[in-house]
């Protein structure tokens, strides 16, 4: 498995255990931890370094499985290392209702915070108020647009996310007609390269009329209008791409609506439960899936180290894996696949 460090020198180094959890690709199949710090032997130091570590978890949003999937990850790595977690996040992906969130963990001073800003500018404020308030700061999923408060961030490789997609559908589709991508609005982080990714690997297909991307932040409902609006506009429409799992329903539904399901070939991002039964059933015909457990191990692993004054790296960019019914049983896609603990 190919693992980047994306951000030129690190501010800190990758340990031996990390590096076990990188290449071994799932969760379930590490063994390695992060220490909490050991006992003095002197009564005051002794008492502080055996409590707990206090690590709080802020999700883009409670409601998606990805995140449920990081969570897991991240709850796991808690217990074997002996972090005290906490686990927070709004019902929608919305830095209105994350802000909030933010404020009130700052207020609480937990020794570490680990977060997916829901975007990259509005968060900086809140968060770099609890980093002078003496909390670690770990971006998981997405990032900040100037991530210099943070000891590291983990995601994925997001442009190899959108190429992966755009590769899947100029597979599909023969390489002609026009194709439509949804994304959520530009300011979040991961749809931000992912587009990047999606429309460098297209321009190298001529035949292929890529539309104006469309924005539902993964709202089904939304990507739902979407598609009719497009299928009405565009009779030549032969592939969609979204690239949060979210968008899959809504994607489907108005495709069978419109018994369109047979010409437009749909591929996903993400690896939700619901989106493994629409690939089984034929609705999609590919998936695109990060490794979200793995994700969530990391983040508490740095977050431990940063205290512990280790090394972490600056970027950790796992990459993607593209799923379909040929290899949906094998275990680099079975163990990937987004499940909460």
């Amino acid at each position: 498995m190919n693992i980047k460090h994306l951000t030129g020198t690190p501010r800190t180094a990758l340990t031996g255990c990390a590096m076990g959890v990188l290449l071994a690709g799932s969760i379930g199949l590490t063994a390695c931890s992060t220490p909490v710090p050991q006992a003095s032997t002197s009564g005051s130091e002794t008492a502080a370094s055996t409590v707990a570590k206090k690590v709080t978890l802020i999700l883009g949003t409670s409601s998606d499985d990805f995140y449920k999937a990081i969570e897991c990850g991240a709850k796991l790595q808690s217990k074997e290392a002996g972090a005290d977690l906490t686990v927070q996040g709004a019902g929608q992906f919305d830095p209105a209702l994350q802000v909030p969130i933010v404020d009130a963990v700052v207020a609480s001073k937990p020794d570490a915070i680990v977060i997916a800003p829901t975007d990259d500018t509005a968060l900086f404020a809140p968060l770099k108020a609890g980093v002078d308030a003496g909390s670690k700061l770990v971006l998981v999923d997405t990032t900040l647009k100037d991530p210099s408060l943070a000891a590291g961030h983990i995601g994925s490789d997001y442009v190899l996310y959108g190429k992966q997609g755009a590769e899947q559908i100029a597979k599909l589709t023969g390489g002609k007609g026009s194709v439509l991508g949804i994304f959520s609005p530009p300011g979040v982080s991961t749809n931000d390269q992912g587009r990047e990714g999606f429309s460098k690997e297209l321009a190298n297909h001529p035949d292929i009329k890529v539309l104006p991307f469309e924005y539902s932040s993964g709202e089904a409902g939304k990507s739902a209008a979407i598609v009719n609006a497009a299928l009405a506009a565009h009779p030549d429409l032969v592939g969609i791409f979204t690239f949060n799992g979210g968008d899959s329903q809504g994607v489907v539904t108005a495709l069978r609506e419109a018994n369109a399901g047979s010409r437009v070939n749909f591929v996903s991002g993400d690896g939700q439960p619901f989106q493994v039964e629409q690939l089984k059933a034929g609705l999609v015909k590919s998936l695109v899936i990060q490794q979200a457990r793995t994700m969530g191990k990391l983040s508490i692993e740095y977050s431990l180290n940063a205290l512990a004054g280790k090394e972490v790296p600056a970027e950790t960019a796992l990459p993607t894996i593209v799923a379909n019914l040929d290899n949906l049983e094998t275990p680099e896609v079975a163990d990937n696949l987004y499940r909460p603990c």
